[in-house]
């Protein structure tokens, strides 16, 4: 404590009214989803992350032998996380997946899985061979877009 300690000190001034005192507290909680969920921030939809949501909404497409529940709303949520799992070591090896299997997003890894190619590949002949209407019109803008790609060249 140094001589003189109480001058120095000063009470600060609350020069703003309680309005936007209330607003200010509103702003920050908007920020958060509050205390009872420890606070979650809300995140930023970037493209890689709007594709990875679409893919958990339309997931009922990916595994039709499966139900879910049907999403109450269209728009992205605002709070939410992603997280990475993280392998067990009393796990195989065998049932991890390597480096070169992991892939950034989910989406990326269903694009490169063989499996899920070949099954889109039959579901999309199924629907092909139930309309041939819808076959022939797919055929015929697959065409066009050959002889363009050779003009291209």
């Amino acid at each position: 404590m140094k001589p003189g300690f109480r001058k120095n000190y000063k009470v600060p001034v609350n020069d703003k009214s309680t309005k936007i005192l209330k607003r200010i507290k509103k702003e920050k909680e908007a920020k958060t989803k509050g205390k009872d969920w420890y606070n979650l921030p809300a995140t930023k939809i970037t493209d890689s992350v709007r594709h990875d949501l679409d893919l958990i909404r339309m997931r009922s497409a990916l595994d039709t032998k499966r139900f879910y529940k049907k999403n109450e709303t269209e728009a992205y949520p605002k709070y939410f996380q992603i997280g990475t799992v993280v392998d067990s070591p009393f796990e195989s090896k065998c049932g991890r997946l390597t480096n070169k299997e992991r892939k950034s997003t989910m989406v990326d890894e269903l694009l490169a899985d063989a499996e899920f190619k070949q099954t889109t590949k039959k579901r999309y002949k199924n629907i092909l061979m139930a309309n041939p209407k819808m076959a022939a019109k797919i055929r015929k803008e697959n065409r066009k877009m050959k002889k363009l790609k050779k003009k291209r060249k």
